[in-house]
């Protein structure tokens, strides 16, 4: 089926469409940096102090 055949489809009123769920895995409150190392490197969690490179290379594993 092509775009254009969609297109022109309807869904009843009555219908529900899950589209997706969230999954948020809980944080545990670890170390903090200082308030003013915090201002410094623009997050107060040294977990998440990582470069911009380093998370585009997957280098990034969440501790």
């Amino acid at each position: 089926m092509n775009y254009n055949e969609c297109a022109g489809m309807s869904m009843p009123d009555n219908s529900v469409m899950n589209v997706g769920y969230a999954y948020v895995p809980v944080q545990k409150l670890g170390k903090v940096y200082t308030p003013e190392k915090a201002l410094e490197r623009g997050t107060v969690f040294p977990e998440l102090d990582i470069s911009i490179g380093e998370y585009e290379r997957g280098l990034y594993d969440g501790k």
